[in-house]
């Protein structure tokens, strides 16, 4: 995957939220992992599908029921670039500041044993840090039952 840009509410490059099982297949093949999880949130009753693609440092998540489709999608790939900027070459405050550069002030952050998460709920956007250090940014869009992004 040669484009790298995380898109809030987008997508990830060439990727966009809403598009089908059958259409990341024909980009990246087969995944490396492929497994049916529990919803996302609670109160949602769509089946949901992770596909990992361990080579792309990618996993995208499916959510719908009679249409399956791009719902969230997770990189831990060091080049990719949020805003212009390259995420993985930054720290908590910088990514603070980013954000806020380019308007985005609120955040939760959440603490638990010694792992920290900073949460955009409006870009439902979360970046994961272990012992300080960016391990995991996910993102994604809210899906119906019928795979339209609500």
């Amino acid at each position: 995957m040669k484009n790298l840009t995380i898109e809030p509410l987008k997508g990830y490059g060439d990727i966009k939220f809403g598009m089908s099982v059958e259409e990341i297949i024909r980009m990246f093949g087969e995944p490396s992992n492929h497994e049916e999880l529990e919803p996302l949130m609670e109160e949602n009753e769509n089946y949901c599908i992770l596909y990992d693609y361990d080579d792309e440092d990618l996993s995208i998540y499916f959510e719908g029921v009679s249409s399956i489709v791009v719902a969230n999608i997770s990189t831990k790939n060091e080049d990719a670039t949020l805003f212009g900027e390259r995420i993985y070459d930054m720290d908590r405050n910088q990514i603070v500041d980013l954000m806020k550069k380019n308007g985005y002030k609120f955040f939760e952050e959440e603490e638990q044993e010694g792992d920290t998460c900073i949460i955009y709920d409006e870009l439902m956007l979360d970046f994961y840090f272990k012992d300080g250090e960016l391990i995991d940014v996910l993102w994604g869009v809210i899906v119906d039952s019928h795979g339209n992004i609500i």
